[in-house]
């Protein structure tokens, strides 16, 4: 029984779709990355407000072909990642901290060790970086006959000043 689910899991890793990290957007859910760790920070205790816990964070740079993003990793996952090694992060999740986009583990996301290896990373696309992963806003114009959404004339049209013209 054993051994027809590690069948059954290595198929589903060769079928599973992998997520750039420069793909990667503020909405992305469940996403599937390969990626090779760059760089480890120090470790960091944090108290919960909920519980009053006591965790250990770190913070984790990890990149492939198409940029690097930040990998906040929690307690015990801390020591099964190691520097210059490629993983695979199987339903992680993106979150926003102070504009930043971060990769987590999340709840029911898994780490692995890849059976490919990451061999090239582009360091210049950093998705960590304050609005990056955010969608362009769109400006607004103004019309150029000066009329209102319902088709009438406008202020412009009728003599007076717009808006802000004066």
């Amino acid at each position: 029984m054993l051994a027809l689910y590690d069948i059954e899991e290595s198929v589903q890793l060769e079928e599973t779709r992998w997520t750039p990290i420069s793909g990667l957007t503020v909405e992305s859910r469940a996403v599937n990355v390969r990626f090779r760790v760059i760089k480890r920070g120090t470790p960091r205790q944090v108290t919960s407000r909920a519980t009053g816990r006591v965790h250990l964070v770190i913070d984790c740079v990890v990149g492939d072909e198409s940029g690097i993003i930040t990998l906040t990793l929690w307690n015990d996952d801390i020591d099964d990642i190691q520097l210059d090694k490629t993983y695979d992060l199987l339903n992680g999740q993106i979150s926003m901290f102070d504009e930043c986009m971060s990769l987590s583990k999340g709840r029911w996301g898994k780490i692995r060790v890849a059976s490919l290896e990451v061999t090239q990373i582009d360091r210049t696309t950093d998705m960590s970086r304050p609005f990056m992963g955010r969608p362009k806003r769109r400006r607004h114009t103004r019309s150029p006959t000066g009329r209102t959404f319902q088709g009438t004339p406008g202020r412009e049209s009728k003599g007076y000043c717009s808006r802000k013209g004066f």
